[in-house]
């Protein structure tokens, strides 16, 4: 009995001196999404003040939705996307996010939205050194840049995709998800 009371009292004097050094030193920022990179876990917020900052994100990063809760039941980092206006929580020390709060959605996702939906084309040209694909999407072909670029590795002239076109800086297409049908 009193080695178990022995054992259990360094337990619990290991545990008072590790919690320390697992405490995390948290702080909060705002602003809009303005682009999300999720292969190298990067994503650019806008601050209230309108500098443009790109911040490293935790792959198990927290999302929460309170706009638009409904619309989002199972929320996850590929949701968030421009021009969500999101509360986060950052390790102050790593800079790197922990957690999203999406405040405010800023497009009707129902409606299909910045990123939602998908475009059927065919690949005419593309080169995935600048980041650049050439489709035929109907009406003849339209060249977008891609981000990130590398995800046009694997693919050729020929291949039949789906993409997923975002609008950014007001009027500049960008294909944020490029697969294959």
């Amino acid at each position: 009995m009193k080695s178990m009371s022995r054992a259990g009292l360094a337990l619990l004097a290991v545990a008072a001196i590790a919690a320390p050094a697992v405490a995390q030193n948290l702080a909060k920022e705002r602003g809009n999404i303005v682009s999300a990179n999720w292969p190298a876990m990067e994503v650019e917020l806008k601050r209230p003040d309108g500098r443009i900052a790109t911040w490293k994100v935790r792959r198990d990063a927290t999302v929460i939705f309170t706009d638009k809760k409904r619309e989002f039941p199972n929320p996850k980092l590929s949701d968030l996307r421009p021009p969500m206006y999101v509360h986060f929580t950052f390790n102050d020390d790593t800079k790197v996010i922990e957690q999203f709060e999406v405040v405010e959605v800023g497009f009707e996702p129902s409606k299909g939205g910045p990123g939602i939906g998908g475009q059927n084309a065919v690949i005419t040209n593309l080169d995935a050194n600048i980041g650049h694909v050439e489709v035929n999407l109907g009406a003849g072909p339209q060249t977008f840049e891609v981000d990130p670029k590398s995800q046009l590795l694997g693919f050729k002239i020929g291949d039949k995709v789906t993409l997923l076109i975002e609008t950014r800086d007001g009027n500049r297409e960008v294909v944020t998800q490029i697969r294959k049908r």
